[in-house]
């Protein structure tokens, strides 16, 4: 009865407070006005899945009102003694502040189904499907804002009892503000930038690892059990402090007693917690996890010895949640040490010829297999564990046709890194592509058996089994939506607005690039494939003959003007296998890209040679330009005649020399006729 009359007191208190409920409405109106600013942006942005990451900044600027608000009411409190004045004070004291803390719970909870309310409403008119992406946003308001604005109260407890009515509190409140907010990680990003999902340092903060990006296409937010399992933790330190301070107030052995049992217990409970969350946290948002794997392929042996000497005739993979059993059939085997490419992050637990283990060993993403005399066939088990290449978290992966998440037969790592210095600098240029961007001709049987709800696979579905012919296989269980559009299969994420509105003018626009492309050099596929899966994060593009991964890299809407411009230089890369040096490839792919979207009268940006150039010697530098110069003064025809001609010539033996005196014959009156 006591408890209930105090729950009732103090939810008066917060109603009538001009600092707890001014502090309430003031998140609500910044929320509102932040979300006016993102729609009023000129650019006409489409990160809707970032959008929840307003709330962060949020959370960071009420927080510290509610800590202070609860520090002087519970801090008069204490001071006034009344705890000590009756036998019962001390239990009188934990109710008060449970009292609080339920009162306080309860407005966040509020607060959280006000802001959920906000954001789909803001989703529904925009578009956004209905899916489990109301869900997740649902989760995520409660990892995020949820969370750390109901722990606002124990550091305003904590202050209170340990300082009471100092001047000093003020300061500590400040401290524990910019220490424990939300906004953290970014406040010292030299130091949470290195920390990674399964760091102990990770425990360290409740907020994001990067605050700007919230959302991958597919895999969702970036909520997890390894979030919720932080705040249970951070949650358990708080709630122990608190019995710790408050031990003083005890007036019996008894109560004193009582809260040295569960003291005592509460080590064993935070540590649990935090193991849990460190061994649950995903990978796929850590800036220091991307930054690892990038410097784990820097120091692979790009010169690893590989055995090629066998012919794959099928291939059968079963996934069973995150446990992949692949056998792998063989039409020839002229070898007794054969090696594939296996993404290196995935532990294999064995590899059996004839249902019998046999020896293996592993650099990088090559494996040797030592075989037995007759293997016709090899059954590989391992695990597809969530990493930032390839994440793997609430039951989401995409596991695209460029990565070896299954044995392939390749002769390289999965993933190569161009170095280069920039002339006359010490700064470094680096680019990256998967080795597997152009897929070989060669097609092989498989046959995919995966538990789960599937969102994508470019296997045609057979009875419970994907199977049929393919150059590689592509697998999505995630976030997403799917459709026919005029004999295409569209593939989209879930924070995309409904996309059978806006196909009819993305689809033609492929089609007229990849028509364009064609006419400037040889493409790997004949014509554009039939499925089509686009994304604005977290995937790689490349096109097979059979589905086109397109990945935009940006916030931009698919089909506004900005996107046009990219559609040229993205189905260059994507179908113009690379020739010559690795400047030159892209030097060509950038004069290729202008004149295509002159061709097509675009506006475009006319630049006198590409970044990349930006390593080679100035003299080198000052000729391409001349070079751009000279191919700005050439009829379209004749551009495009230049063009052809330098892809078809260019090898590694190439010089800048040859390029320019090719586009003064191309300028020559009768070279083209």
């Amino acid at each position: 009865m006591r408890w209930k009359f105090l729950f009732v007191f103090y939810l008066k208190q917060m109603f009538k407070s001009k600092l707890y409920a001014g502090a309430s409405i003031l998140f609500f109106v910044l929320l509102i006005a932040r979300l006016i600013l993102f729609f009023s942006d000129p650019y006409d942005m489409e990160a809707y899945g970032q959008l929840p990451h307003e709330v962060l900044m949020l959370v960071q600027m009420v927080s510290i009102f509610y800590i202070v608000f609860f520090y002087l009411l519970h801090s008069k409190e204490l001071l006034y003694g009344v705890q000590s004045f009756f036998t019962d004070g001390y239990r009188i004291m934990l109710e008060k502040m449970s009292a609080m803390f339920a009162v306080h719970v309860l407005c966040q909870g509020i607060m959280v189904m006000i802001a959920y309310g906000i954001f789909s409403l803001v989703y529904f008119i925009v578009g956004i499907e209905p899916s489990d992406f109301y869900l997740s946003l649902l989760r995520f308001l409660a990892v995020y804002m949820f969370g750390p604005l109901v722990l606002s109260i124990m550091y305003g407890l904590m202050v209170a009892m340990f300082f009471g009515t100092k001047k000093i509190s003020f300061f500590v409140i400040l401290v524990v503000w910019i220490v424990t907010g939300s906004m953290t990680t970014e406040l010292f990003i030299d130091f949470f930038q290195k920390v990674h999902a399964n760091d102990w340092k990770s425990l360290l903060f409740i907020g994001k690892h990067a605050v700007q990006h919230v959302y991958n296409s597919y895999i969702g937010f970036e909520v997890d059990r390894g979030n919720e399992l932080k705040l249970l933790t951070w949650f358990l330190v708080l709630f122990g402090m608190i019995l710790m301070l408050s031990i003083r107030w005890a007036l019996t052995a008894r109560e004193r007693n009582v809260v040295m049992k569960v003291l005592l217990v509460l080590p064993f409970l935070v540590v649990a917690s935090a193991y849990g969350s460190l061994e649950s946290n995903t990978k796929a948002f850590t800036r220091a996890d991307q930054t690892t794997e990038i410097n784990d392929y820097r120091k692979m042996n790009t010169d690893v010895k590989t055995d090629l000497r066998y012919d794959i005739q099928s291939y059968s993979i079963s996934l069973k949640e995150k446990q992949a059993t692949v056998h792998v059939k063989f039409s020839r085997m002229d070898t007794m040490k054969p090696t594939f490419q296996l993404y290196h992050a995935y532990p294999i637990k064995w590899i059996q010829a004839d249902h019998k283990r046999i020896k293996f060993a592993r650099e990088g993403d090559i494996v040797t297999v030592y075989l037995p005399e007759g293997t016709t066939s090899l059954t590989f088990r391992y695990d597809i564990v969530d990493t930032s290449f390839i994440p793997y978290t609430n039951g989401r992966t995409v596991l695209l046709a460029d990565k070896a998440w299954y044995p392939k037969k390749r002769a390289s790592q999965m993933y190569k890194i161009y170095e280069f210095v920039i002339y006359g600098t010490k700064e470094r240029l680096w680019w990256d592509e998967f080795t597997d961007q152009f897929l070989p001709k060669e097609n092989n049987d498989f046959t995919l058996k995966v538990d789960g709800d599937v969102l994508f696979c470019n296997l045609p579905k057979r009875g419970s089994v994907y199977s049929g012919e393919a150059q590689a296989v592509t697998l999505i269980k995630g976030q997403g939506h799917r459709f026919v559009y005029k004999g295409y299969q569209i593939i989209y994420p879930a924070d995309w607005p409904k996309m059978d509105e806006r196909v009819s003018t993305v689809v033609p626009q492929l089609e007229e690039a990849f028509q364009d492309v064609r006419q400037l050099a040889p493409t790997t596929v004949s014509s554009l494939p039939k499925t089509i899966v686009f994304s604005s994060f977290g995937l790689s593009s490349f096109m097979a003959n059979d589905h086109l991964v397109y990945n935009t890299n940006n916030s931009y809407a698919i089909d506004k003007y900005h996107l046009e411009q990219d559609f040229y230089e993205k189905m260059l890369r994507l179908s113009v296998q690379p020739k010559g040096s690795f400047v030159m490839y892209n030097e060509w792919i950038h004069a290729a890209a202008q004149f295509l979207m002159e061709k097509r009268d675009l506006r475009k940006i006319d630049m006198f040679r590409s970044h990349q150039s930006d390593v080679l010697p100035k003299s080198k530098q000052e000729l391409i330009k001349s070079i751009y110069f000279a191919f700005q003064q050439l009829s379209l025809e004749q551009k495009q005649q230049f063009l052809r001609k330098w892809y078809q010539e260019m090898d590694e033996t190439w010089t800048w020399d040859q390029v320019s005196q090719l586009v003064k014959e191309s300028g020559a009156i009768g070279y083209l006729h």
